[in-house]
């Protein structure tokens, strides 16, 4: 019972930072480095993996010409479809579905200190009407 549950966890947390990813290639970025896991890495050219997984991070270089729209998606979108498989997901897989959820919405939410995708959002928000009110 126990593995199955840190096997959930794990399976949603790598989804996420897949999602990530697949938006930053998709709009040209360029992967810095991806983060799997929180102590004791093996570390693989621009992978860092843990056997012991409580979070995970990717790290990215932004093209110049990346809108709003853009960065949103690359921010947000792990989150929507985080929480759209934790409603889809049958019963069957009750941890990945309640993981989804709760990791869906919890990133979502704008947490300074844990600099969740919600408050990154917020600050390139902050930053585009920074920019908009210069001009």
């Amino acid at each position: 019972m126990l593995l199955e549950i840190y096997k959930s966890w794990v399976i949603v947390l790598v989804l996420h930072e897949c999602i990530h990813i697949l938006f930053v290639i998709l709009f040209g970025g360029k992967i810095d480095r991806v983060v799997i896991g929180n102590f004791f890495f093996i570390k693989m050219k621009k992978v860092a993996i843990s056997p012991i997984i409580i979070n995970c991070s990717v790290s990215f270089e932004e093209r110049k010409n990346w809108n709003l729209f853009k960065k949103s998606l690359i921010l947000l979108m792990p989150a929507v479809v985080n929480i759209i498989m934790g409603i889809l997901i049958g019963y069957d897989h009750l941890f990945i579905k309640v993981f989804s959820i709760f990791i869906g919405i919890n990133s979502i939410l704008p947490i300074p200190y844990l600099e969740t995708d919600g408050y990154l959002m917020f600050k390139e928000l902050q930053q585009a009407f920074r920019e908009k009110k210069l001009k």
